[in-house]
């Protein structure tokens, strides 16, 4: 196969003309999707913004997800699909913190990557004590 003809990640992560940050979030929104057309959910949005200002001066802008009405629960739901390391990034935690403060919201996580029948134990080093010479 010739090296120039290698498909773009950016095509593993392209659906309905949409590419996505990951493969995660491009599945999640095919579940959501699904969700909306047995109506479970309805009013489904992308990248919904939210401004934050302290003291009248622009402090950071959150960008959501995913938004969607929750009929089950009846209100709206704001989410991002972050991994078990970058759900624990200092800035993401902080900007998320602030928009939920600013706005009165909360911000749901969907936290993708992990399979626990995947995840390998750490082998623990045992150091055997030792008798100190007499």
């Amino acid at each position: 196969m010739n090296s120039r003809f290698k498909v773009s990640p950016k095509e593993d992560r392209t659906i309905d003309g949409i590419t996505f940050d990951s493969k995660g979030e491009m599945k999640r929104y095919l579940g959501l999707k699904l969700a909306e057309m047995v109506g479970l959910i309805n009013n489904l949005s992308r990248q919904t913004q939210f401004d934050v200002s302290i003291n009248g001066k622009h402090f950071c802008t959150y960008t959501a997800d995913f938004s969607y009405f929750d009929v089950a629960r009846g209100t709206t739901v704001h989410e991002d699909v972050k991994t078990t390391g970058t759900a624990k990034d200092a800035a993401y935690r902080l900007r998320k913190k602030a928009a939920e403060l600013s706005h009165g919201i909360k911000i749901e996580e969907f936290i993708t990557g992990w399979n626990p029948a995947l995840t390998k134990k750490k082998k623990r080093t045992r150091i055997k004590k030792v008798a100190a010479p007499k």
